[in-house]
């Protein structure tokens, strides 16, 4: 008890200082700055008269920051003033040229004697500035301070004040380790999306907040010429969408409220079966599929200091579909999965550790039901006492995995074996986020190189090069296609681009080892991932033939190859 008190205070005092440089960053610098432009756009312009002007460079262990130091004097209201203020955010950095631009600018000024444009603050004339344009980079440099320093620090504060502790103290839990877990103690385990909502909400209301001045500023930028200015509009529009993803949110939290996951065994069993029901508030209605995901995930730390970051990867997964019947409260989904028993046990929250989750989805009128829950799972081997069939093998499983490989590739049957044909432009989820991503980035590289002349030159390129790379294989991907024979000949693979032929692969028979699966890449939403594969022929020789693609789901091309192979008299193994 008394290590995990001084874990709460450990987390307390480590939050603060990231609450306050994120509310710092916000309400010292961000908001007062934007509040000045504003402000400036409807000061007086006076001339000023330059005395020095001259860009100050300081160099420090890995980088040199600049900053313009000018002293100048104007005429308002019949007095005279004397200032040094430049612009609107003052101080030294290396964000771009703004420093340098405006160095030169007033340098030849004061060589050629001529005066400068000045604005002047008619409240209080002893205040002035030479600049009055808004840094965009540097205010969002800023922005993405607060935004990760402000939402781990508050993040944090709000998980140690209001969250209960993880652990009770049970008499059993040294035998039972599950059984000291808070949320798995009474084998009723809540689902995470009331956590997951109040994270919502503050991330995107937290993200509008700092993007909003970019709409404000927008017009009046745009019609100056300041096309770069386009480019920020990424921000409001992923702020947006961050709205859209609450309100999505919180509308299916009122329509289903708090889920609970009543598991049977109990718990969970390596070696055994996961299984148990959960009630959901719908009425029962025999055409609907429920679709629940079992993963067994690591999730892990990377890097070290500010580069840290937490990362998941599956070590196994299986997909089916729940048993449903009616039910007082509606509809009672009942769930059961093989579980193989060379894998992990459930382990306490860690720098590295395992989890085991599972997932519940259904695609229903208005809004869909997407929960997740963090269960137990230990090697006791032990089944489940339902009699229902594994959610892996229920009919509708069967039949939607079917779907899957007649989406992913057209197939029939010929004397001796079997004829596949992966078509182009087959996987829209992946090219479209592709060609999405990369435009992205690509065109914020094109636009700093093309607008901005303060961009940094490797900025520029970096993006235009990653963007580049992205859309690149993006496309060779939509337009590839495959087609591929396997009969008592042989394997024969031909592989094309938009219907060029552009590689052949002709094998004996006898020269063909097994026919397996390859995870080709995987696809992480959140914390929902899927693993798309293809089917290869290995060859005695050690050659990897394409056989099929894009294939989404390590289960769906087990029903794909267990066809093949059993159409063509080909082994298969994994």
């Amino acid at each position: 008890m008394m290590t995990r008190m001084k874990g709460r205070w450990f987390m307390l005092l480590f939050s603060l200082p990231f609450a306050g440089v994120g509310a710092g960053f916000l309400l010292l610098s961000i908001i007062p700055s934007v509040m000045e432009w504003r402000q400036m756009q409807g000061w007086p312009q006076v001339d000023a008269q330059l005395h020095s002007a001259e860009l100050v460079s300081s160099r420090g262990d890995d980088s040199t920051t600049y900053r313009v130091d000018a002293r100048y004097s104007y005429e308002y209201g019949g007095q005279y003033y004397e200032n040094e203020r430049v612009g609107i955010m003052e101080g030294s950095d290396n964000i771009g040229d703004f420093h340098q631009i405006v160095a030169a600018r007033l340098e030849e000024a004061l060589r050629a004697g001529t005066p400068v444009p000045a604005w002047v603050n008619p409240a209080n004339p002893a205040d002035a500035v030479l600049n009055r344009d808004m840094r965009w980079g540097m205010l969002a440099f800023k922005g993405l301070f607060a935004l990760i320093f402000g939402g781990v620090g508050f993040g944090l504060l709000a998980w140690t004040l209001l969250g209960k502790s993880t652990h009770v103290d049970h008499p059993d839990a040294a035998s039972k380790p599950w059984l000291a877990r808070r949320a798995w103690v009474d084998n009723r385990i809540l689902c995470s999306g009331k956590g997951g909502l109040w994270f919502v909400w503050i991330f995107a209301l937290f993200w509008n907040a700092i993007s909003a001045p970019v709409l404000f500023a927008m017009p009046a930028e745009f019609v100056k010429g300041n096309h770069l200015i386009l480019i920020a509009l990424i921000f409001p529009v992923i702020g947006l969408l961050l709205l859209v993803w609450a309100v999505r949110s919180t509308l299916s939290w009122r329509r289903f409220g708090q889920l609970a996951v009543v598991m049977d065994p109990f718990p969970g069993a390596i070696g055994g079966q996961v299984g148990g029901h959960i009630d959901v508030p719908l009425p029962f209605d025999a055409q609907q599929i429920f679709a629940v995901t079992l993963s067994c995930v690591r999730s892990y730390v990377t890097g070290s200091g500010k580069n840290r970051s937490r990362k998941e990867s599956v070590l196994w997964q299986s997909e089916g579909v729940a048993h449903s019947e009616s039910s007082m409260k509606g509809s009672r989904l009942s769930f059961c999965f093989d579980v193989p028993d060379n894998l992990p046990a459930s382990e306490d929250a860690s720098n590295d550790y395992r989890l085991w989750r599972l997932q519940l989805d259904a695609d229903l009128p208005g809004v869909d039901l997407n929960r997740q829950f963090e269960i137990p799972v230990y090697p006791t081997g032990e089944r489940s006492g339902a009699r229902i069939r594994s959610s892996a093998q229920h009919p509708k499983a069967i039949e939607q995995r079917a779907a899957q490989i007649e989406l992913a590739l057209d197939y029939r049957e010929i004397p001796g074996g079997v004829e596949l044909f992966s078509p182009m432009l087959r996987n829209p989820g992946g090219w479209i986020f592709g060609l999405i991503f990369g435009g992205i980035f690509g065109g914020a590289g094109w636009g700093m190189f093309r607008y901005a002349d303060d961009a940094p030159a490797i900025l520029e390129w970096a993006f235009m090069l990653v963007g580049g790379l992205i859309l690149l294989f993006t496309i060779v991907s939509m337009f590839s296609s495959l087609r591929v024979r396997l009969d008592n000949q042989g394997l024969t693979s031909e592989r094309f681009w938009l219907g060029i032929p552009v590689g052949r692969d002709q094998v004996a028979r006898d020269d063909i080892s097994k026919l397996e699966i390859h995870s080709s890449y995987k696809q992480q939403t959140g914390t929902k991932h899927v693993e798309v594969c293809r089917i290869r022929a290995l060859t005695r020789s050690g050659k990897k033939i394409p056989v099929a693609k894009n294939l989404k789901g390590r289960e769906v091309a087990q029903q794909a190859l267990a066809a093949i192979a059993g159409r063509s008299g080909y082994p298969a193994g994994e």
